[in-house]
């Protein structure tokens, strides 16, 4: 299976899709807020950091402060690892 992240999209009702190139073939992700985005892209530990308030851990030893930003760049480098959502 090849796998491509092609970005995130936010969209009204703080909801997000998360895009993907799967074997040509387009296929989504759909977040419904921002906390479901970040469940997604941290860990347990660092999802409990997140929501008491200790921000997004560093990324590859880059600090990055926006939630979409950061989920962008952590899933472009773990592509890969989203493959198991869509096998059949």
């Amino acid at each position: 299976m090849i796998i491509k992240f092609a970005g995130i999209d936010a969209i009204p009702a703080d909801c997000y899709i998360l895009n993907f190139i799967v074997d040509g073939k387009d296929e989504t992700i759909f977040c419904q807020g921002i906390e479901e985005l970040m469940s997604t892209v941290l860990t347990a530990d660092e999802f409990d950091d997140w929501l008491s308030g200790e921000g997004l851990p560093s990324l590859n030893g880059k600090k990055i402060d926006d939630e979409v930003e950061f989920a962008e760049e952590y899933i472009d480098k773990t592509a890969d690892d989203f493959c198991v959502l869509f096998e059949n």
